[in-house]
């Protein structure tokens, strides 16, 4: 039991040591789907649809009633988005409690929180598993992640994540992207590891 322990405070460790010891509003945000509520752009875009509308009310002698609830409207956004902001502030407590129960480290995730990251370099312990049999694994997570090639020393394979970054709204794609690397991770990565033992998975 101590070693099990001890194993599990190491792991807590090393996974609060690799990521940013305070979070930014940008990574706190990419841990959620809801997190796109939180971008400055989107907020003050709808910010000013609605005041554009309270004001275009105001000059048509809209009725008191309408007049209120457009400029409720206006202050909505922000209001959203900084409730928002408060619940996800635990955001880095979860990925460092995500991090610590993989059984091999993933490094560089600050990356992927920043809106970063297309691969990622996977070391084996050993030889690499054939690329066809790693990507049937992956196809079943996502048909956009595959092998992308291997490093010359035949124990490190590049998997594409797979996610292309919006240019209409690519506060949206941060979670999206957070969220495959999670995946690729916990449906392709950790059972394949049971055969072809991991040392570690980098974000790229």
């Amino acid at each position: 039991m101590p070693d099990v322990t001890q194993g599990r405070a190491l792991a807590e460790q090393r996974a609060d040591q690799s990521v940013s010891a305070r979070f930014t509003r940008l990574m706190n945000a990419s841990t959620s789907r809801w997190g796109v509520l939180t971008d400055p752009p989107l907020v003050s875009l709808a910010s000013g649809v609605f005041l554009l509308a309270f004001l275009g009310a105001l000059g048509r002698d809209a009725s008191p009633s309408v007049a209120r609830v457009l400029g409720a409207l206006v202050l909505a956004p922000v209001a959203i988005a900084l409730v928002v902001s408060v619940a996800l502030r635990g955001a880095r407590r979860e990925v460092v409690a995500w991090l610590a129960r993989q059984p091999f480290p993933v490094e560089n995730l600050n990356a992927v929180l920043n809106g970063l990251g297309e691969a990622l370099e996977v070391t084996f312990a050993g030889a690499a598993p054939d690329t066809a049999e790693l990507n049937v694994e992956l196809d079943k997570v996502h048909p956009d992640a595959f092998v992308t090639g291997g490093v010359e020393d035949a124990r490190t394979l590049d998997i594409r994540i797979g996610v292309v970054d919006s240019k209409r709204n690519p506060a949206s794609t941060n979670h999206q992207r957070y969220a495959r690397v999670r995946e690729l991770v916990e449906r392709a990565l950790v059972p394949l590891a049971e055969r072809y033992p991991i040392q570690s998975v980098r974000v790229k």
